[in-house]
């Protein structure tokens, strides 16, 4: 059973002084700038080419950092520990998205169609971006040979290039079109399994076969014989 979206939102809410920042941008709008929970530091040489990369752009940035401050900090950023993400990504004064890759975080992006600048550091990530890179609502940058000017044209590139907006628009609409809430579909289905004794029924085949026919070994034996 397909699900997704399960922690966007339909509503809105910023803290004031959230409200005041993306808000007051111009019509530059903003950038906004996560790699998750799970990446609590990056590394000062990393930090330091994100810092110079976004202190170039015309747009506002708002960016979840933790640690010390990057020495070469542009005065269009916004240091924050903690955000809302989802209701950022919601704003119509965003202009992209600077983030890690995590599944989560790209279906949020995803449901409010704004273009991403990803760059995978473990996991899921790589995969999630090259399929985001694919569908062409992103770019996808390796953060052990990233310069700082290639980090800056990603993003010049999203914010400026219509097509990569209007491609996460479309996938938006795409995997909008559902019935119900995801949540609601989540309740219903565990249910469903719960009525009916494990489902075994929608169960796939093949945990019900041999280990020699999962590994076709007996087409192999047919061949070499």
């Amino acid at each position: 059973v397909y699900l997704c979206f399960y922690s966007a939102q339909y509503k809105f809410s910023l803290q004031q002084d959230l409200q005041m920042w993306v808000n007051g941008a111009n019509e530059n709008g903003f950038v906004l700038v996560s790699f998750g929970a799970g990446v609590k530091y990056l590394s000062e040489d990393i930090a330091n080419k994100l810092a110079h990369a976004l202190a170039r752009l015309p747009q506002r940035v708002i960016w979840r950092f933790s640690g010390n401050k990057p020495r070469n900090l542009g005065n269009n950023t916004k240091l924050i520990e903690w955000l809302p993400q989802n209701d950022l990504l919601g704003h119509s004064n965003i202009k992209a998205f600077l983030s890690h890759g995590g599944l989560n975080s790209i279906f949020e992006t995803m449901y409010h169609g704004v273009p991403v600048v990803g760059i995978p550091l473990f996991g899921d990530h790589y995969d999630t971006m090259t399929r985001v890179q694919a569908k062409g609502m992103g770019i996808l940058l390796n953060w052990k040979t990233v310069t700082e000017s290639e980090l800056y044209e990603a993003l010049v590139k999203v914010i400026n290039d219509p097509s990569y907006r209007q491609r996460a628009q479309r996938l938006s609409e795409i995997h909008k079109d559902q019935p119900g809430h995801p949540v609601n579909r989540t309740v219903y289905w565990i249910n469903y399994i719960l009525r009916h004794n494990g489902a075994q029924h929608l169960r796939a085949a093949v945990y019900s076969i041999s280990l020699y026919q999962y590994f076709l070994l007996d087409v192999a034996f047919v061949i070499l014989v």
